[in-house]
């Protein structure tokens, strides 16, 4: 996360960086200089030997504090500035919620529509609707991009589409996409043709449940999950104990083969983390389309949201006790 708000500092910041000597601002031998003037003349007395004391000392401690500035500087001014082009991206951005985009005569150029019961940690669907008839994109592609504003994640929410006639709705252009995101909070989504950027929304993404998944039956064994969705069969989690766990997917056969990666983000907090990546086959087993053994561990007690995706689209979620 961090390098990604690096991306966003300006290039003088880094200029900051530098020392601003041409040569090390405090050498060996003006140390050995120093030192040697103390035993020589510890208790200056006169008013010429007090002022070559103060001087040296008014030179020592000024080499001091502007080596300290050259060292701590740059990383309070990273941190703190206040200058609106050094801030991260996620904080020049209007956090206004909106389903639509208007243009300055206040014609509508998209708008989205999410699936009814849509929270974090779940796929739900949704509708854009692009303002502009089929026959003027068609062949270009789309993408549809996401930012989180309190963690700052960026996620792809549309991967690359081509835009195709099928898409054309009386006189705009309809595309269709997953709208899975991992975190509650404020999401703004950027829609882009080409590399023109067709408009932006803000959606206020709220939180699921934090009730741990129920248990059920498929086969023989019990399963902790979401039924026909995802779920997996294991023992108590113990914080920090690596363990096996046999992971059950339900799907289409396109939807249950690609690269398969286990995320997890605890309860209030927006901090996620890798759990687990293998490639995953359709492969029935205990009543589902697909499995795999993994192994897993998690740092701390509490609930957890394990998050799964496949190829980079989240497929959905499980809430875990971890003890």
């Amino acid at each position: 996360m961090k390098d990604k708000q690096n991306e966003n500092i300006p290039n003088w910041t880094q200029e900051l960086k530098t020392s601003p000597f041409n040569e090390a601002p405090f050498t060996q031998e003006m140390m050995n200089s120093v030192l040697k003037r103390s035993i020589i003349n510890p208790t200056p007395s006169g008013s010429k030997h007090k002022n070559i004391y103060r001087a040296t000392t008014a030179g020592l401690c000024t080499v001091i504090i502007l080596g300290l500035i050259w060292i701590i500087g740059p990383s309070l001014w990273n941190n703190n500035t206040t200058s609106p082009a050094s801030q991260p991206a996620v904080l020049q951005v209007d956090w206004t919620p909106r389903s639509t985009d208007i243009t300055t005569d206040g014609n509508t150029k998209l708008e989205v529509i999410p699936g009814g019961d849509y929270n974090a940690g779940s796929p739900a669907g949704s509708w854009w609707n692009l303002y502009v008839p089929v026959e003027t994109l068609e062949g270009q592609i789309i993408r549809i991009t996401a930012l989180h504003k309190e963690s700052g994640m960026q996620i792809e929410e549309l991967s690359p589409t081509t835009v195709t006639s099928e898409m054309a709705y009386d006189q705009f252009t309809k595309v269709s996409s997953r709208f899975a995101l991992p975190l509650s909070g404020l999401w703004k989504f950027d829609v882009y043709v080409g590399d023109e950027n067709l408009g932006d929304v803000v959606i206020d993404i709220p939180d699921s449940s934090w009730e741990p998944s129920p248990e059920f039956k498929s086969g023989v064994y019990m399963m902790t999950g979401v039924e026909n969705r995802l779920a997996f069969i294991h023992p108590p989690i113990q914080a920090g104990q690596p363990n096996k766990y046999m992971w059950h997917f339900w799907g289409r056969d396109e939807e249950l083969n690609g690269e398969l990666r286990i995320t997890a983000v605890k309860q209030n907090s927006f901090d996620i983390i890798d759990v687990f990546e293998a490639k995953l086959h359709p492969s029935k087993l205990n009543g589902a389309d697909a499995a795999i053994p993994t192994t897993m561990s998690l740092p701390s007690s509490g609930l957890w949201r394990l998050m799964v995706s496949i190829d980079g689209q989240l497929f959905g979620s499980v809430i875990v006790k971890v003890q």
